[in-house]
């Protein structure tokens, strides 16, 4: 019996280090030969897929496949899925219908495409993706699961173009006013959590609605979105000053209305996307994030700067005003809410509501406890609390069903973003107050652990996933029907 128990185990323990040892080959061959796209699957949910053996395609066949892919992946990028996760699907998709020999190309505005098997003339193929980052959960869901139905097998390629047809014309989860509504919420509880009082609260859901309007007016009008940025952080300056020349709000109501709003118009999406692309090695997407990151901050400080006027009355309490912390239970009850208005107002299902809470409440109970029982900086608190929220939403995407990018990047509004020393340290470096400039180099750290946190985590939170669930052995899956 011991005989029998000792041979069991050492099989299994052949097994895994046969196992480690094929993965360490693949990352070996993945740092020689970066070309090498089947390798580019190493660390994601289709790295241990078994792939039916490649075959030659015709160029009609090829075409077919090509614009498939092409199409998933503009479709993934409009949704708001990282980088990386494009190719792997794109590159996984494409050996699942037996091609091989393609390459493929990512940067800020095109997917590129080619066919090129050895003695063939290349099949190139080219899709404009556009620059703007946006964001629509429940589309990302959605396409995210159909390659895994192709993938897996699933679906024969007409079934897989129709099925996506319907992703790509189907209406969008909530009806532009709902999602908006959303926003307000989200407005309303960073307002409170900027320690605005109910009556701020009231009034910073207004003040995001007419700010977004005007920059959608503006937009429709085929103003640059630097302009449209500028605009709108001007606009909200105009409106909370008026309000506060009536005295309908306080100086410290008003700087609490403004650093909710600020948080609305922070390109989050943009941020963490551009940490993971520079970390993943997409420079060229990386390059364009960054170009566009910097354009938005100096758009905004363009528009702080051009209605500056209106705050230089402003005592100097009001110029730097102390925003008091919360109570902690009143800030993770603000904190959740926080996380189901920008669910909404990203496009996300019911579904994703009660994980994206359950992550904002982990991401700022982690904040708070690291800042008031640790004592350490507000940068490492915003980078240890957004790893741990990158982290648990990969564990639990696997067993959910739902990306992870699509649980944390709701959360990541409820209790981690700076919003109100954006604003102090903004305010503070249009009226030159001393010190102002490092302030605001401290507040941009906080801006970015926040994208390194989430990317950190995310990494963990996969690696831990793969380990839990990785599949048995597989044989060689055979192609069943290649005409459809």
């Amino acid at each position: 019996m011991d005989t029998r128990v000792g041979r069991r185990v050492q099989h299994v323990l052949r097994e895994r280090s046969e196992v480690v040892r094929a993965r360490q080959d693949r990352l070996e061959r993945l740092r020689q030969d970066d070309r090498t796209l089947l390798d580019r699957l190493y660390g994601t949910p289709y790295e241990n897929v078994v792939f039916p053996p490649a075959r030659p395609l015709e160029d009609t066949e090829a075409v077919d496949v090509l614009g498939f892919a092409l199409r998933l992946g503009r479709a993934l990028f409009a949704a708001g899925a990282q980088t990386r996760r494009i190719e792997s699907s794109v590159v996984a998709v494409t050996a699942s219908w037996g091609m091989d020999s393609q390459e493929l190309e990512i940067n800020a505005r095109s997917l590129l495409v080619q066919y090129a098997p050895e003695g063939r003339r290349p099949v190139v193929m080219l899709k404009v993706v556009g620059s703007d980052d946006n964001r629509d959960l429940s589309r990302l869901t959605a396409l995210e699961r159909l390659t895994t139905q192709v993938v897996s097998g699933q679906l024969s390629r007409k079934e897989a173009h129709s099925a996506l047809r319907q992703i790509e014309t189907g209406v969008r989860r909530w009806p532009w006013w709902f999602s908006l509504g959303g926003g307000a919420v989200l407005a309303a509880m960073l307002c409170v959590l900027a320690s605005g009082t109910p009556r701020a609260a009231a009034v910073s859901p207004v003040a995001f609605l007419l700010a977004d309007r005007g920059g959608w007016a503006l937009s429709r009008s085929g103003v640059p979105p630097f302009f449209v940025t500028a605009a709108k952080t001007a606009l909200l300056i105009i409106l909370v000053a008026a309000l506060v020349v009536a005295h309908a709000l306080s100086h410290p109501e008003a700087a609490s209305v403004i650093a909710a709003n600020v948080i609305l118009l922070l390109p989050i999406f943009t941020i963490i996307s551009l940490t993971e692309d520079a970390i993943n090695g997409f420079r060229s997407m990386a390059a364009g994030r960054a170009v566009s990151l910097l354009a938005f901050f100096t758009a905004l400080a363009c528009g702080f700067f051009a209605v500056g006027f209106l705050l230089l009355g402003a005592n100097a309490d009001a110029r730097s005003p102390a925003l008091v912390p919360l109570p902690i239970v009143l800030t993770l009850l603000t904190s959740a809410i926080g996380a189901l208005g920008n669910t909404v107002f990203m496009g996300g299902g019911l579904h994703l509501i009660p994980p994206a809470i359950g992550v904002a409440l982990l991401g700022a109970g982690a904040k708070l406890t690291i800042l008031n029982a640790m004592g350490w900086s507000v940068v490492l608190a915003t980078g240890t609390a957004t790893v741990l929220m990158g982290l648990v939403s990969a564990v639990l995407a696997p067993c959910t069903n739902i990306p992870a990018r699509a649980v944390v990047i709701p959360g990541i509004a409820g209790g981690v973003l700076p919003g109100p020393d954006l604003y102090r340290s903004l305010l503070q470096w249009l009226l030159h107050v001393k010190g102002a400039g490092a302030y605001l180099v401290s507040t941009m750290a906080s801006v970015a652990a926040i994208g390194i946190g989430v990317v950190l985590g995310t990494l963990l939170g996969s690696a831990v996933g793969r380990l839990r669930h990785r599949p048995p052995p597989a044989p060689a899956r055979q192609p069943t029907d290649w005409s459809h």
